[in-house]
């Protein structure tokens, strides 16, 4: 025994017989096919899996987020800004109920729940169903921001023979049934009247009495409001409901007839910085009541009015002063038939010191009045910030002489863009007043500053010959920027005329346009 312990480990590589050999090559060809099998198996499985996909319709291989995005695509308006008449109701409907997944999906997309549209008689099924509904639909919201957007009118005019109420048990059913829907949003309980932030409400005021009750404090969130009422409302009532509304910047008011809804409704007008107010044409109320509300709105950006002519606009001491104005959009009122009222239009007392843009809708106005209005707004509060101006001339607007409107244009010399629409006669004079001539010329070139000049024509007539001879004296062919008297002369760049059709053109003409240097795009529509 202690001899064999003793004997020393053999250190030489084992060798086989080529029969053991034979056999543990089997051995390793078996393991490699076993192992051949298993992926051969795998194979077949992943291959079935691939079937199996391609067997599940294309709807459920989207991503859940790609989805999502569709579907806030597809319950968005075309044109990006939501109506009552929208039926997003009925496609969020749609969608939920396709299969599992899509209302998976669809309860999981909040934005595609913030915005309820409903209209009468569009959605009249929706209220006959109750209003239990609208409290579920708007909770899949979540915190989004809400925006409500009703139109209840009473004029069934247009109304199908089955959605026509020919009974007054009929309207007062439906009344309470919009009462009832409306209840269920604006119970404080439900949490959901603190997210409303858009509001536009169209229609009889009696289908709104739920929001007319609200205390003060509980719109406190709303940052845009549009109200059309389509009759007056009682004119004992005085109705805070949004009074309180700390947020609102942005108010579109479209008047009834016989009473301005800023009468009824107390409104928080030193915060607003978007007012728009639409008059009917023949509004029979006392258009002062829109002066008294501007006295308020010192922090006012745009502004958008037609108002009517008052008597209190006479009084040249109680000037409206609009500090932070931009932009103004202005219609001169069209008086009804037999119209003697006295006064003049609010433009006439308005001071705007930082007026950057003015649009004036030119109505049944008399040109007298037209400059007598313009130069008191300048002489208000002059413009010197003033860059845009455009005048459009509706049909209504008797043909104005083109000297006169060069005599109106003097008032804005800073204006770098001009737009005419609704030309219906001859601008030649006014195109010359706008021509550049030598520096030994004591005459004064109209609109000095001028880049962008767009035209449109309403009615048939010859070409302007003048206006190639203006832009060419605008174009600095030789390089060197004219100036006058009052300053420098800017280069004119752009030149666009609309409805180019109705300008006749003979060769002459087309000869003079060919020569307009690339320098100034002129294009024609």
């Amino acid at each position: 025994m202690e001899l064999s312990l003793s004997q020393s480990r053999t250190e030489e590589p084992l060798r086989f017989s080529p029969v053991e050999e034979s056999i543990l090559a089997e051995g390793e060809i078996e393991s490699l096919n076993s192992q051949i099998e298993k992926l051969t198996h795998n194979e077949d499985e992943v291959a079935l899996l691939a079937s199996v996909s391609d067997i599940l319709p294309p709807a459920h291989r989207i991503p859940i987020e790609i989805l999502s995005e569709i579907f806030e695509l597809v319950c968005y308006p075309n044109h990006g800004r939501f109506y009552p008449q929208f039926d997003v109701v009925r496609t969020t409907t749609s969608l939920s109920q396709v299969c599992v997944v899509w209302r998976q999906v669809a309860y999981g997309t909040p934005r595609i729940w913030s915005n309820l549209c409903l209209s009468i008689p569009e959605h009249m099924s929706l209220f006959n169903a109750g209003g239990k509904w609208v409290n579920e639909w708007l909770s899949r919201s979540g915190v989004f921001p809400l925006g409500l957007y009703l139109h209840f009118p009473t004029d069934n005019s247009n109304w199908s023979d089955e959605e026509e109420l020919e009974t007054y048990s009929e309207y007062k059913s439906l009344v309470q049934e919009v009462h009832y829907l409306l209840d269920q949003i604006l119970d404080h309980r439900h949490y959901l009247v603190d997210r409303i932030r858009s509001l536009k409400l169209i229609g009889d005021p009696i289908f709104f009495t739920p929001f007319f009750v609200l205390g003060p404090f509980l719109l406190r969130g709303v940052e845009r409001i549009s109200m059309q009422m389509t009759r007056s409302v009682d004119e004992n009532l005085r109705v805070n409901s949004f009074s309180s509304a700390n947020n609102l910047r942005h108010l579109e008011i479209v008047e009834p007839y016989f009473r301005s809804q800023l009468r009824t409704f107390l409104l928080p007008a030193g915060q607003l910085i978007d007012l728009q107010i639409r008059t009917r044409n023949y509004s029979h109320f006392d258009t002062s009541v829109y002066a008294d509300f501007l006295h308020e709105c010192s922090s006012l950006v745009s502004l958008e009015i037609n108002p009517a002519c008052s008597p209190e606009f006479n009084s040249p001491n109680d000037n409206v002063h609009l500090p932070m104005l931009k932009s103004l959009h202005f219609t001169f009122h069209l008086p009804s038939e037999g119209d003697e009222t006295p006064g003049v239009n609010l433009l006439h007392i308005l001071a705007v010191p930082l007026l950057e843009e003015m649009t004036l809708i030119l109505g049944y106005v008399e040109f007298h009045d037209f400059s007598r209005d313009l130069t008191a707004l300048q002489g208000n509060s002059p413009t010197s910030n003033l860059k845009s101006l455009t005048l459009e001339m509706n049909w209504t607007f008797k043909a104005i002489d083109a000297t006169d409107l060069a005599s109106v244009l003097l008032l804005f010399p800073t204006i770098t863009s001009f737009r005419l629409f609704g030309i219906q006669s001859d601008m030649n004079p006014l195109f010359q007043a706008m021509t550049y001539h030598n520096l030994n010329d004591d005459s004064v070139t109209l609109l000095p500053m001028i880049l962008n000049l767009e035209l449109e024509y309403r009615k048939k007539t010859g070409y302007p010959s003048e206006l190639i001879s203006m832009i060419l004296s605008r174009s600095w062919l030789n390089g060197h920027q004219p100036q006058t008297d009052a300053g420098l002369v800017a280069r004119l760049q752009q030149v666009s005329i609309l409805r180019a059709g109705y300008l006749q053109k003979t060769d002459e003409h087309l000869v003079r346009i060919a020569e307009v240097p690339d320098s100034v795009v002129y294009s024609e529509f």
